[in-house]
């Protein structure tokens, strides 16, 4: 029988490594000693609570790799964790577990003007939590979840590139602007208004279709 919580912590160990962790790492190393020779998980769930814990732990960057190890971290540490407390004995086949079933892209708008702009990392961000619960789930059907560390296959899949151009066509068929920054725009580039917000579209019928979120602040068109 695969031992996941022991490829939960070394898949923990391999996305902390080079990231300056070195701390965790030998805790983790710690964590999985103890479980081979003791079976406890205590000083594993000694990492979390307060500030400065494991799960306060920042992970990646603002590019394409970086939105997508830093929800695979995220990830794997609730399965460890999980694993720890007791909550699992085996590992989920529910990819609900593995995330949550959002349809919501933030962007940014003028209250006064109405321009439009989404990020294309806010894009990435929305697809990483789509599709990871669904790679994780058929990693471990073929019994290789550790090989998901290789994200930059993952990333560039046929079904992913594919995702990312439909969602970035979608955008600008509804006369919104793609932005490569991920600068906050304080004044609108359109009629300097200082009227920004953040503003949310809602992605339906298979992602086909982008609506504008019902929680949004109002916008004053005139």
């Amino acid at each position: 029988m695969i031992d996941y919580y022991k490829i939960s912590l070394e898949m923990l160990i391999q996305l902390l490594h080079g990231e300056g962790y070195e701390n965790w790492e030998k805790w983790l190393s710690e964590d999985i000693r103890l479980w081979e020779t003791e079976k406890s998980t205590e000083h594993h769930l000694g990492a979390y609570g307060g500030m400065g814990s494991f799960n306060d732990v920042p992970m990646g960057t603002n590019d394409t790799t970086g939105i997508w190890k830093r929800k695979l971290f995220g990830t794997v540490q609730t399965l460890a964790y999980n694993f720890a407390k007791g909550n699992i004995s085996t590992v989920p086949l529910d990819e609900t577990f593995y995330g949550y079933d959002s349809k919501e892209i933030s962007g940014w708008r003028c209250r006064n003007c109405g321009e439009a702009k989404i990020k294309k990392r806010n894009i990435e961000i929305y697809i990483s939590s789509v599709f990871l619960p669904k790679f994780i789930v058929e990693y471990i059907k073929k019994d290789k979840l550790i090989e998901i560390l290789d994200l930059e296959k993952v990333i560039n899949s046929e079904e992913i590139i594919q995702k990312r151009k439909d969602i970035e066509a979608l955008v600008q068929n509804y006369e919104i602007e793609l932005s490569d920054s991920a600068e906050w725009l304080w004044t609108c580039p359109k009629c300097q208004s200082k009227e920004t917000c953040v503003y949310r579209w809602i992605l339906t019928e298979n992602d086909t279709k982008l609506i504008e979120a019902n929680n949004n602040l109002d916008l004053n068109i005139k």
